[in-house]
C-alpha cells in the first residue's frame, strides 16, 4: 500500500512542477491552458487504452470503453484545433464564414453525440439487469483493509 502512496505523490508532484514549468515557459494563460489541455488528453488517452486492452474482449465494459476512447479523442482533437486557432489566429481573418473554426465545433459535437449514445447504451443495460432493486436489497458495508 505504501508502493501505490509514492506512484501517486510521484505522479502529483511531476504534474505540480509540470504546471509551473508551462505556467513560467508560456506567459499566455490561454496557450498555457490548451498546451495543459492537450497534454492530459493524451494522457487520457494512453490510460483508457491501457485499461480497454486490459478488459476481457467481447464484454460490455470493454465496449463502453471503446466508446469513451473515441470521445477522447474527439475531445483533443477539439483541443488541438482550439490551440492552432489560437496560435495562428484563425479569428481574425477577414474570411466570412471563417470556415476554419468550424471543425472544433464538429469535433466537439462528435463527442457529445458519442456521450449520448453510451449513455443510452448504459442505461438500457441497467433497466435491462434491474440493478437499482438489487442494490437496494443488499446490505453492502464498507470493508477496511489492512
Amino acid at each position: 500500500m505504501e508502493k501505490e502512496y509514492g506512484k501517486v505523490f510521484t505522479a502529483f508532484m511531476a504534474v505540480l512542477f509540470g504546471l509551473f514549468a508551462l505556467i513560467r515557459f508560456v506567459p499566455n494563460v490561454q496557450l498555457a491552458t490548451g498546451f495543459l489541455s492537450l497534454t492530459f488528453g493524451i494522457v487520457a488517452i494512453i490510460w483508457t487504452y491501457r485499461a480497454k486492452l486490459s478488459l476481457s474482449p467481447g464484454t460490455s465494459l470493454r465496449e463502453y470503453t471503446n466508446y469513451f476512447l473515441l470521445s477522447l479523442v474527439f475531445i483533443l482533437l477539439f483541443s488541438f484545433w482550439d490551440t492552432l486557432a489560437f496560435i495562428f489566429n484563425w479569428e481574425s481573418y477577414l474570411i466570412y464564414p471563417n470556415y476554419l473554426l468550424y471543425p472544433k465545433y464538429l469535433f466537439i459535437t462528435m463527442a457529445y453525440l458519442i456521450f449520448v449514445f453510451a449513455s443510452y447504451k448504459i442505461l438500457y443495460v441497467g433497466k435491462l439487469f434491474g440493478f437499482q432493486a438489487k442494490v437496494g436489497s443488499m446490505n453492502l458495508k464498507k470493508r477496511r483493509s489492512h
